[in-house]
């Protein structure tokens, strides 16, 4: 009875950790609350940063598409391993922002946590010195 007991406990056991989603990968979907600061040098100011529901799906060949809807924002670009398979160099457009500012191309980093379940994404876009710095920053999980 014991043997039984024991390869049933084994089979429960690799079905739950097979069910738990990968972070040792950055390629599939993502999602969280996007966090949209704007830096204005010119003034020396920095606006009220708003957070937005979000999300992000990294294809196989690396293409990346996604769409912030509280922020009226789509998203589109590419994607490529950085340091290793569980992170990521990302150049988006961000296309159709309610705030205008934050329109245009970012460059940043996805950087996955396994150990911890999420993964940081920070991306910046650096404007005019009459509009600022435009960030975009997130905590993402699959």
């Amino acid at each position: 009875m014991r043997p039984l007991l024991f390869v049933t406990a084994a089979a429960f056991a690799a079905a739950a950790v097979q069910a738990q989603p990968s972070y040792a990968n950055y390629h599939g979907a993502w999602q969280g609350p996007v966090l949209f600061n704007l830096w204005q040098e010119r003034v020396g100011s920095q606006d009220a940063p708003a957070v937005h529901a979000g999300t992000l799906e990294i294809a196989s060949d690396g293409g990346v598409s996604g769409q912030v809807p509280g922020a009226g924002c789509r998203l589109a670009g590419s994607a490529a391993d950085f340091v290793s398979a569980a992170n990521a160099s990302l150049d988006i457009t961000f296309d159709g922002c309610r705030d205008t500012r934050f329109n245009g191309r970012y460059s940043g980093k996805l950087i996955s946590n396994p150990v911890l379940n999420y993964a940081s994404l920070r991306m910046s876009f650096t404007r005019s010195l009459d509009s600022g710095t435009a960030q975009v920053s997130a905590i993402l999980r699959r």
